[in-house]
């Protein structure tokens, strides 16, 4: 069975293979695994190991974001089940595509998914405090506040998208 593809203007989101792993871990930068406090690319990779079977049980929604015109992955979103963590929102983007509308378009088709998938009322997000970029691209695409707290890395905003 072929997976879905969601496509938009600027961007390409597939559902996580195993074939994607590579070109996953090439467009996972230093500065990306810096702001996720992930320290290695090989913890990056046994939690993708994980996820990939996870998406195969349906319980998660992980897509890979390609650009759209060079066909380059470029990041990737995850909706992890609300019985899995309070958290349910990962995400990253390459940061030469910060700013061009991307992870806007990238959010926004995951989301539409999720809710056909799951009708859930919601997801959540944490985001670090000093995450100001993450913080204001999520409050753009409509997500609300909830609550401050602290996260295992300093004070964290807890966000919640809910369904239009």
């Amino acid at each position: 069975m072929k997976k879905k593809e969601l496509v938009g203007l600027t961007i390409v989101l597939r559902e996580l293979r195993e074939d994607f792993f590579q070109a996953y871990l090439m467009a996972f930068s230093e500065l990306v695994r810096e702001m996720l406090h992930v320290e290695k690319k090989q913890s990056e990779l046994r939690y993708l190991q994980k996820r990939f079977e996870k998406q195969k049980k349906e319980q998660t929604l992980f897509f890979c974001i390609f650009d759209k015109e060079t066909d380059r992955l470029i990041g990737a979103i995850e909706i992890r089940d609300q019985r899995e963590t309070s958290s349910q929102l990962y995400s990253w983007l390459h940061e030469d595509f910060w700013g061009t509308g991307r992870y806007q378009e990238a959010l926004r088709l995951a989301s539409q998914e999720y809710f056909i998938r799951t009708n859930a009322p919601f997801f959540s997000a944490h985001v670090d405090a000093d995450n100001r970029r993450s913080y204001y691209a999520l409050k753009k695409q409509g997500f609300a506040d909830v609550s401050v707290h602290k996260g295992p890395y300093g004070k964290q905003y807890e966000l919640i998208l809910r369904k239009k």
